[in-house]
């Protein structure tokens, strides 16, 4: 994640996941509404397992069997290892005088953020097939223990920066705790689901665009002084990502559920006139068979 092009990469994969997050919970929303609401109770006990699930199905009957969420996750994840690791001729923590190589400190932290990401798509696939009785929410425990290991290696990956860079890492790790926090609630209790069900794709999208300003502030093409001004700049500047991007998210969570409720008035509209039509039409059948 080193470099501009390396957190926005980072970006670019957690503002991805964070729509599609957006997008899953839309499409959960749409499966609870109107006449949807009555067709998933026929379902029963699998329908309730199935939004138990720490991460979105896709919609349609062959692409909702499929856990793509899962196995994305496993290969971005396997991916950003080899990245970091061979790729980079960093897999070696010591030289041939077995002294520890510094350098390659900071890949072997970014490719055990990506393991524990990984292994949290591992979990998922597990209780998915059910190779394995694991506990209800353990998917959500497993993803938070993911999120607070990436906190904890930015937490321990400051050392010797400047102020302006540390002061922007800060901020990237308390928003990773926070998110960690997020996913422990839903584990807690189910009390909390719709607060997790909005804050999951905000914190995240919060995080991706906190990476590509990280780029731009250290790395991009003028970067910024350390100076205390710059310091404290950056906290302002991080607030109004936070503030357009909880409106952008708040409004569009409107929009979606304005138009789901104009759709469920539609379909029962329709299902309505079907059902007064059907009669109409076996009354006129049993009169005709009775003058017959």
């Amino acid at each position: 994640m080193g470099g501009f092009i390396g957190h926005a990469v980072a970006g670019t994969m957690f503002l991805t996941i964070s729509v599609w997050w957006f997008i899953g919970d839309v499409l959960q929303m749409n499966r609870r509404s109107g006449t949807l609401r009555a067709k998933d109770k026929q379902k029963g006990k699998r329908r309730s397992n199935r939004f138990q699930l720490v991460w979105y199905q896709c919609p349609g009957p062959t692409l909702s069997k499929i856990p793509l969420e899962p196995m994305i996750k496993v290969v971005l994840s396997a991916i950003g290892i080899l990245v970091e690791m061979p790729f980079n001729n960093s897999a070696k923590l010591y030289d041939e005088q077995g002294e520890l190589i510094t350098k390659n400190l900071r890949n072997h932290g970014h490719a055990l953020m990506y393991g524990f990401f990984g292994l949290s798509g591992v979990v998922d696939l597990i209780m998915w097939y059910r190779f394995l009785p694991l506990p209800p929410k353990f998917d959500y425990l497993v993803l938070s223990l993911a999120f607070w290991v990436e906190g904890f290696l930015f937490y321990l990956h400051l050392h010797g920066r400047d102020e302006l860079n540390v002061h922007v890492h800060c901020i990237l790790y308390i928003l990773v705790f926070v998110t960690a926090l997020v996913f422990f609630l839903a584990v807690v209790s189910d009390r909390f689901a719709p607060f997790v069900s909005f804050s999951r794709s905000y914190l995240l999208s919060l995080q991706g665009s906190w990476f590509f300003q990280i780029a731009s502030i250290l790395h991009g093409s003028r970067p910024w002084e350390n100076t205390s001004g710059n310091t404290e700049l950056s906290g302002i500047v991080f607030s109004c990502h936070a503030l357009v991007l909880f409106i952008v998210h708040l409004s569009g969570r409107i929009i979606c559920f304005r138009f789901l409720a104009k759709q469920d008035q539609l379909n029962e509209l329709l299902l309505g006139n079907y059902s007064e039509e059907e009669e109409e039409y076996s009354q006129g059948q049993d009169q005709a068979e009775s003058g017959y």
